[in-house]
């Protein structure tokens, strides 16, 4: 199908089903979906939202696992002329409610079974899920601006709580049609869907199902973290374009033996989220030599604003560039700081009911509005951009956006912990995770707090992905002269820990809670804890078609 002109997402979706209604859009393990079917179930749902009094803008959250009922529930929320918020479901009930408030969400999608559950916030009241027979007409519901929001993605905050991403129609559709093209994406594809709804990276899976006619294969979101499932789940679903974390496909590559299989039909593999280790990318090139490889690089704030297909005979000597700038994308440096500074159509509209966020997190370059990515960059020698590090405590971690000042807030919030610091190091890509988070923490007194209490207070404030590796108790947070915490100093103290002590320790179980600066003890937890599902299982699910 030639590609349309209008950017409003769900146009698309009219469209597509218009033109290949029995085509299919999703596969769920044994289940599949047409484009038909899915037009018609979320058509129904968005005029049962306008009849239920939902305007254009208003929020809706879906607080759901991903599922065929989810990718409905995007596009009838944006039929409705409604904005969508994805929230991971595993997220504390906490960082949920405060997501629900902050957003001001008028309906709320949610639950584990199928039906989900639809609540009215206002008045408390359900509305019922099942698909009733109604006259769809192109009248019937309110249509969208391209420069209206279609999403709201909720991040990490340095303050402590989440900050909402605005992305409008047309920046999802800037990145989307962009990759149709340089990738030649179309009807005979089958994408595979491996990331969150909540993560930026899903709007590349579900909306160029609905541009180009392509099937969106659902990866189960329990077996994301299980290497040899998803390698299998490669071949037997007859994936042709895959786009993840490149912590995903470290673990495909060094627990799931990805190199020992062939992928005939595999032609497209993107990663982006977090650096993807140099000698992993050459393996990753090497065991899909017909595949087209590509770095893709950009903060939700822009979706992705450069890119770097990987060379054919690259060999992990030099670490792979983020490259030059995507058609719809414009970037510089700040010379005083080598900040890159991001810029063009897919640029997010702001932070949701944060102005003066908002405000500080743009620059004016020339007449026209960047944004501070916080990333330092250099350029080699042929102009491609090449990641550097950050300017300030922000880490990713399996593509997760990671405020270690979030961290540290939400371990103060304890009563007996007074002072907290988090720090991450590097893994050396191991575990393809690519950091390990420590966190320092002085108690109002010996024993007045134990590990598995604070342990356990980060995993009802935090996500998983966010709760620390370790928890190190110290009788005092090393401070510089100004009196602030030196986390220099911690960085160096965290060079001591001996992580393979507690990789092998019994989890739950602490030699030491105290550790004197200079000298730490493993806390014994297994870092795994963070992600059950990492690694493989004796049982892995069954793959579909």
């Amino acid at each position: 199908m030639p590609e349309p002109e209008t950017d409003v997402l769900s146009d698309w979706l009219r469209r597509t089903a218009a033109a290949t209604p029995d085509a299919v859009a999703i596969v769920e393990e044994d289940r599949v979906t047409t484009f038909r079917e899915l037009f018609e179930q979320a058509a129904s749902l968005a005029v049962r939202f306008v009849e239920h009094g939902v305007q254009r803008q208003d929020r809706i959250a879906l607080v759901l696992p991903k599922t065929t009922e989810a990718i409905v529930s995007v596009f009838a929320s944006l039929l409705a002329g409604a904005i969508y918020v994805p929230i991971h479901p595993q997220w504390p009930k906490e960082r949920v409610e405060a997501v629900l408030t902050d957003c001001g969400a008028r309906l709320v999608i949610e639950g584990d079974s199928s039906p989900p559950r639809i609540t009215d916030r206002a008045t408390g009241g359900n509305i019922p899920w099942e698909a009733a027979p109604v006259a769809i007409l192109d009248d019937s519901l309110p249509r969208a601006d391209a420069y209206d929001p279609a999403v709201i993605l909720f991040t990490s905050g340095s303050t402590g709580q989440p900050k909402g991403v605005v992305l409008s129609h047309r920046a999802v559709s800037a990145f989307v049609k962009w990759t149709t093209r340089e990738f030649q994406i179309g009807a005979a594809d089958r994408i595979a869907c491996p990331s969150p709804l909540s993560f930026d990276l899903s709007t590349f899976d579900i909306f160029n199902m609905a541009l180009c006619g392509a099937t969106c294969v659902l990866v189960p979101g329990h077996s994301v973290w299980m290497p040899r499932f998803l390698v299998q789940f490669l071949r037997e679903a007859r994936i042709t374009c895959w786009y993840s974390v490149p912590s995903i496909l470290a673990g495909m590559l060094e627990e799931g033996r990805m190199v020992q299989q062939e992928y005939p039909g595999l032609r497209v593999i993107l990663f982006a989220g977090e650096v993807f280790h140099s000698a992993n990318v050459a393996r990753l090139q090497a065991a899909v030599p017909q595949a087209v490889c590509a770095n893709l690089y950009g903060p939700t704030e822009t979706n992705v604003v450069t890119w770097c297909p990987v060379p054919r005979d690259f060999d992990g000597a030099e670490p792979l560039a983020i490259g030059l700038p995507c058609p719809y994308a414009k970037v510089t440096l700040d010379p005083a700081s080598g900040e890159l500074l991001a810029g063009g159509d897919s640029l997010m509209s702001g932070y949701w009911n944060r102005p003066d966020d908002t405000q500080r997190a743009f620059v004016n370059v020339e007449g026209e509005r960047y944004y501070r990515t916080g990333d330092r960059v250099s350029r080699a020698a042929d102009g491609k951009y090449l990641f550097a590090g950050r300017l300030d405590r922000q880490v990713k971690r399996r593509g997760f956006r990671i405020e270690l000042g979030e961290i540290e807030t939400a371990l103060t919030g304890l009563a007996d912990i007074l002072e907290a610091a988090a720090v991450a190091v590097d893994d050396g890509g191991k575990r393809g995770t690519a950091v390990i988070i420590l966190a320092f923490v002085r108690a109002r007194s010996a024993g007045a707090v134990s590990l598995i209490e604070a342990k356990a207070h980060c995993a009802r404030a935090l996500p998983l992905y966010m709760v620390p590796d370790h928890i190190v108790f110290l009788d005092a947070i090393p401070k510089g002269n100004r009196g602030k915490i030196d986390y220099q100093a911690l960085g160096e103290i965290a060079k001591t820990f001996d992580r393979a002590a507690a990789h092998h320790a019994a989890p739950g179980v602490a030699a030491s809670d105290k550790a004197e600066p200079g000298h730490v003890e493993p806390d014994h937890v297994e870092p795994d804890h963070i992600e059950p599902n990492h690694g493989d299982q004796e049982r892995s699910p069954s793959v579909h078609r």
